[in-house]
């Protein structure tokens, strides 16, 4: 019979466990923040040979560092801060989101982009890249022609277009290719 072993057995790194019950966000909030902070100010002076870091949501090769070292990719943050409904909905009205792209000098380049725009990107890359690297580019979210306009189904895609946008741009190879650079500045 196996034996079980704690799953947190070998780990040096700091667990705190909250009870349900009286959870305070401000707290948390100020917790979390101190944290950040100490991991920002704390840098190795060398560069480990394999990654420290957890794996990224993204990819398996993908590391959660900051971007700086090995990749060629130029962004090192993506979010897409929001959108708006562009003229009148019975005159053919569009959709744009506001991709807040920030590169590795700190340029914060604001690219206003149509889900149509996200259908281009994604295409090109499968033309352009080689075929070892297509399933580094996620599925883009479908489209809903009848739910274009509602405020939850916009949000719900604006969530789903910032993870395939960062998947992308933040991929150390495909986020330096010259098809995504020409994309941003369009």
């Amino acid at each position: 019979m196996p034996t079980t072993t704690h799953p947190f057995r070998n780990t040096e790194s700091l667990l705190v466990v909250i009870p349900d019950d009286r959870i305070d966000v401000e707290a948390e909030a100020r917790l979390y923040d101190e944290l950040c902070d100490d991991q920002i100010s704390i840098r190795p002076s060398t560069r480990p040979k394999s990654p420290q870091e957890p794996p990224s949501i993204f990819s398996r090769d993908i590391w959660l560092n900051d971007n700086s070292g090995t990749s060629l990719a130029f962004a090192r943050n993506v979010h897409i801060a929001g959108w708006t409904s562009v003229g009148d909905k019975l005159g053919g009205a569009y959709v744009v989101y506001d991709c807040v792209i920030r590169t590795k000098e700190d340029t914060t380049i604001h690219a206003h982009k149509r889900y149509s725009d996200f259908v281009l990107l994604y295409d090109a890359l499968k033309h352009s890249l080689p075929k070892h690297q297509h399933h580094f580019i996620p599925a883009l979210p479908p489209k809903y022609p009848l739910s274009r306009y509602r405020a939850a189904f916009l949000d719900r895609r604006r969530r789903q277009l910032q993870y395939w946008l960062s998947a992308v741009l933040l991929h150390p190879e495909i986020g330096a290719c010259q098809t995504v650079r020409w994309w941003v500045m369009d």
